[in-house]
């Protein structure tokens, strides 16, 4: 049994990895067999400074695309084999150049004779089969410098978290989950205003029956997150009261609860979503830029909340 090749994509580096093996210890005792003390890890750097006059580190890991440490670990040991040799530059005494030596110098005819061989029996190799490696491998490399792995599987990891979140209705029965999510989070960062008390002691009276709308999000059978609409107007709502338990922050509830009371903003039609925060709430912040709020224009009278000091508002 194959595991590395059972589990498909899952193990694709390591799979290249292995190839990488093994074309390496291959390569090591092709050199063996032809009398040349060489290594085949040093191939890319070696080749790089045989085909110019003179080059730096940074441009060679530039040109062949490895990180700096490793390069500067390839040099010492080509200059340690004393294939390579390095100058102070005249123009910066920090930097050095490096070129081949008289013993790197000599040693390249024999051993371009060796990779003409090894490219022809790769190559014979990779034409004999329907898909072309190299192609594909230039393909995954142009998407990965697009599209970083980590970019790409973070979009996986909060699509799959985001379906696990379930935002359902407000209901008389979670008042109780309403008033203890957003007390949590006020009392941490500033302090409970009379405004609040009125707010969350009462949201039927003060936010349902007014013509607004609460949302909660619910996640292993758990009240984790609410979020709430305050109608201003015909045409205008307020986003208030978004809130998420601070147990369950990073699982893209807060960004499912927005779009969710945006959704619904929607369908009581509003034509503007507007909300009020504080530029501390830096997290907050870059969520409702997220979901499309900019900087608004102040809504005409000084906001209800002392610890407010910024507006943002959406038209939808």
């Amino acid at each position: 049994m194959d595991t590395v090749k059972q589990l498909g994509e899952l193990a694709l580096g390591s799979r290249l990895k292995r190839l990488s093996d093994e074309i390496m210890k291959d390569g090591k005792k092709i050199y063996a067999a032809n009398k040349i003390d060489f290594e085949p890890k040093w191939f890319p750097v070696y080749y790089t400074i045989s085909q110019a006059t003179s080059i730096t580190v940074t441009d060679i890991a530039d040109a062949i695309g490895f990180k700096h440490p490793s390069v500067s670990q390839l040099v010492k040991e080509l200059e340690k084999n004393g294939l390579i040799e390095s100058i102070a530059s005249t123009k910066d005494a920090r930097k050095r150049n490096l070129k081949l030596s008289k013993k790197g110098r000599n040693l390249l005819p024999g051993i371009e004779s060796i990779w003409s061989d090894i490219s022809n029996a790769l190559n014979e190799m990779i034409n004999q089969h329907t898909h072309n490696i190299l192609c594909a491998l230039e393909q995954c490399e142009d998407d990965f410098e697009q599209t970083p792995m980590l970019e790409r599987v973070q979009a996986h990891r909060k699509a799959r978290l985001m379906s696990q979140i379930e935002i359902i209705d407000y209901e008389p029965k979670y008042a109780k989950d309403f008033l203890r999510l957003n007390v949590e989070w006020i009392e941490k960062y500033f302090k409970l205003e009379d405004e609040d008390r009125r707010t969350l002691e009462d949201p039927d009276k003060y936010i349902i029956k007014s013509g607004g709308a609460i949302k909660l999000a619910k996640y292993k059978d758990e009240i984790v997150g609410t979020s709430a609409l305050m109608k201003i107007s015909e045409e205008v709502y307020e986003l208030v009261k978004m809130a998420v338990t601070e147990k369950c922050q990073g699982l893209q509830i807060g960004k499912k609860l927005g779009l969710s009371v945006l959704e619904k903003a929607k369908e009581l039609g509003a034509a503007k979503v507007i909300l009020e925060s504080n530029k501390k709430l830096s997290p907050a912040i870059n969520l409702y830029k997220s979901l499309g709020f900019k900087s608004g224009q102040h809504f005409g009278e000084k906001s209800v909340y002392e610890r407010c000091d910024i507006e943002m508002e959406i038209m939808i």
